[in-house]
């Protein structure tokens, strides 16, 4: 089944910001459970989602740790336009052992940024602190992905999603 959706002309900067502020007390979250993010990555990745989900040009976003290119501790953001149900930010797992582990911060692009010009994509990305290459997340295959929030604002959706080892 194929989903698709457009951004209705009432999302505004302020809603993509509310949003984006409740990854970003999870990203504090993470800091404080898990020593990383930095508190300046924090902010950046703050103003990157902003920017990015008032254009409409974010498909997933996803941080956590990983080990050997395998996923010990991740949240997972899957963007989309139904706001039916909302949750408070944080609530994330403690105590995971993420001994070995790098951090890790990955965003999937929409195809709304993809039918973009080279040159819109790159007045946008001169807007962001964050300097992106690419790359694809860790593996998830050795557990699964449990949807435990869902944010919205303005009429889309923010699916948060925790990655639980099998392990």
């Amino acid at each position: 089944m194929t989903t698709s959706y457009t951004y209705a002309d009432t999302f505004t900067r302020a809603h993509a910001r509310r949003l984006a502020g409740r990854v970003a007390t999870d990203l504090h979250q993470s800091r404080m459970f898990y020593g990383q993010p930095g508190a300046a990555q924090v902010e950046d990745f703050l103003t990157e989602l902003e920017e990015l989900l008032t254009g409409g040009y974010v498909e997933k976003y996803q941080f956590g740790f990983e080990k050997d290119n395998r996923v010990l501790w991740a949240l997972r953001y899957t963007v989309g336009p139904d706001g039916s149900l909302t949750g408070n930010a944080g609530g994330l797992t403690r105590g995971v052992d993420i001994a070995g582990g790098q951090w890790f911060n990955s965003l999937t692009p929409s195809g709304t940024w993809w039918r973009l010009s080279a040159g819109a994509r790159e007045a946008v990305r001169s807007r962001i602190p964050v300097v992106r290459t690419t790359g694809k997340p860790p593996s998830d295959s050795h557990g699964y992905w449990d949807t435990d929030r869902t944010y919205a604002n303005g009429g889309v959706g923010l699916q948060r999603s925790t990655f639980r080892s099998y392990s």
